[in-house]
Formats: C-alpha cells, structure tokens, sequence
C-alpha cells in the first residue's frame, strides 16, 4: 500500500502563516503595591462581619458548609478604608496574601462556632468588591467536622498535697 492512500487529504481551514520576526526590544511597566499587615488587622478588627451555615451529613463523614460577609466600612461610615482608595484597597485585598489570610480567619473563626464539633482544614474561596457602605469580601467556606472531643476525660494528676514553694520547687 502506497504513502498517498493512507494520508488523508486536510479539510478547509486555516494555511500556513509565516511567523514575524521577533522585536528586538520590548518593554512594559509595573505598578508595585504595598500595604501594612498591621493596617488590616486593624481594617479586619473593625469590620461587619455576617456569617450562616451548618454541617451536613455526607457518605464520607459530616461536612460544615458556609458563607461569612465581611464588611470594611468607609471612613464615612465610621469604617478605617479611605472613601477615595476604595477601588484600590480593594484590588489589593483580592490579591494580598495576608489580606486574604485574615478574612479566611475570620471565616474560620465563623465557622468553627457554627458547627457542632472541631472542624479540619477549612477550603475557602474569597470574592471581593465594593458595596455601598464599604469594601464586600465574602467568604464561601467548607470543612471536615470531627468526631465530637469526649466531655469526660480523666482528671489531670496535681500534686495538691505537696507544698510548694513560689517557684514551683517542692519544698523539703
């Protein structure tokens, strides 16, 4: 059997392009941002913060699955963000890693009252954006809830009937 039967004849569609040289030089500009760990904790401690959620029974274990709002109010609103930095504060808190660790805490924090036992390692996905009053950052949480820690456990052994002295030496 010959080389030509077995190749297929190419349908209609796009040829060959020769390519263009590649320029000799190219350049772009960079904008570098930078903000203060200690300014977001202080825009986090001050926000409004609305969670719901509740754990489900799934075939591999009880699952807690949730939503936490996060509020950063306007400087107009009695809030800590600029009015007038609005858009960038914003951009930043959707990309800034210690920004995001912050709302994924509180989420966190959010979650583990809502549940009925000890939730593992929480999955979250972060959503940014500017509302009326301030900068939106929602929270959309999910979690492996534990078996619930026994009540009962024994008693931790103290040495109630040996004296010691301030700093905790037994005395003779």
């Amino acid at each position: 059997m010959s080389y030509d039967l077995i190749v297929k004849p190419r349908g209609r569609g796009p040829g060959l392009k020769k390519t263009h040289a590649l320029p000799l030089l190219s350049s772009r500009k960079v904008e570098l941002w930078q903000a203060s760990d200690y300014r977001w904790r202080e825009l986090f401690e001050g926000a409004d913060v609305m969670s719901e959620g509740a754990t489900r029974d799934e075939p591999d274990g009880k699952m807690y699955y949730g939503s936490t709002s996060i509020l950063l109010p306007f400087s107009s609103r009695g809030g800590l963000v600029p009015d007038d930095q609005a858009e960038q504060v914003a951009r930043l808190l959707a990309r800034d890693p210690h920004a995001r660790l912050r709302a994924t805490r509180v989420a966190r924090l959010e979650a583990q009252v809502r549940s009925a036992a000890p939730i593992g390692r929480v999955r979250a996905e972060l959503g940014v954006g500017i509302a009326a009053h301030g900068i939106q950052v929602s929270v959309e949480v999910e979690a492996r809830v534990h078996l619930e820690l026994s009540r009962e456990r024994a008693p931790r052994k103290t040495n109630a009937g040996s004296p010691r002295s301030k700093r905790g030496a037994h005395v003779s």
